[in-house]
């Protein structure tokens, strides 16, 4: 039986995630995940890749208010809006409607990151949708994330990956190296790679999901999340001997997820394969 085992949401893009028992899911994915971005003066979005500190950022939302936290760090605690006057910014090749979180966010994003930096939040009225080639509906759509609702990725997966690293003298990583949504347990490794239709089955009944492109890997998997600091070649360099794409300009590890309906899904749930 394959069972979710993790579920996970990042309010921040690009800063510290957060373990959920359970997750509700919205036409963009999990509520609030992906759901504020940081970007620099020309609106262009900020990622660990360049800014590995990012990862000590613990965004928190409750009530309506957004607090950041991070140590050496006083605690800021705002309110957030997704509506008002709008700029536009850009997540990859995507340009946004974007609405800014005001001064004391960027003020304090630009002091611990020591770049000049503000907080963004998409617009309401804003639809990014996903990339055509792999859309189950023209409509679908999602918030900050690199491309898609949600990524979908197994502990057998990561357990493949890791008796690899030992047997090369690496250490293991953990799971939050690949900023997954979803983990699952139950299956085989890299199973996920081949799941087109599911569902995810629960009391409340069923969220029908779809699988629709794995996910290219970047050096961000090279980013300690709890120390902000980049850690040397690994995973990457395991990961290009097993795991490239077919012309091999990508290396691979999780499945990007489409959702059709909207619900909550739970750590416990079990996943039903359709297709």
């Amino acid at each position: 039986m394959i069972t979710i085992t993790g579920l996970f949401y990042y309010p921040i893009k690009g800063c510290k995630g957060w373990r959920l028992d359970s997750a509700n899911l919205i036409e963009r994915g999990i509520a609030f995940d992906r759901h504020f971005m940081i970007v620099n003066p020309d609106g262009r979005f900020l990622t660990q890749r360049e800014h590995p500190r990012m990862a000590l950022i613990e965004p928190t939302i409750a009530n309506g208010t957004l607090t950041l936290s991070a140590a050496g760090m006083e605690a800021l605690s705002l309110p957030h809006t997704d509506e008002g006057s709008t700029e536009k910014v850009v997540v990859w090749q995507d340009t946004c409607d974007a609405v800014s979180q005001g001064q004391e966010a960027a003020e304090w994003l630009s002091t611990f990151l020591g770049v000049d930096a503000h907080l963004v939040t998409m617009h309401r009225d804003f639809r990014r949708t996903v990339d055509q080639t792999y859309a189950v509906r023209p409509t679908d759509h999602t918030g900050f994330a690199d491309g898609f609702q949600m990524l979908l990725a197994s502990e057998a997966s990561l357990e493949s990956v890791n008796s690899r690293l030992i047997e090369s003298g690496n250490e293991p990583v953990p799971m939050n190296r690949f900023r997954p949504n979803i983990v699952v347990a139950g299956c085989d490794a890299f199973a996920e790679d081949t799941w087109k239709h599911f569902n995810v089955r629960n009391s409340a009944g069923d969220v029908e999901m779809y699988g629709v492109k794995l996910c290219g890997r970047c050096i961000v998997t090279t980013v300690d999340q709890a120390s902000g600091t980049k850690t040397g070649a690994e995973p990457i360099a395991t990961l290009k001997k097993f795991r490239r794409n077919a012309d091999g300009t990508k290396v691979l590890f999780g499945q990007n997820v489409i959702h059709r309906n909207t619900g909550t899904i739970a750590v416990g749930d079990t996943i039903e394969l359709l297709g």
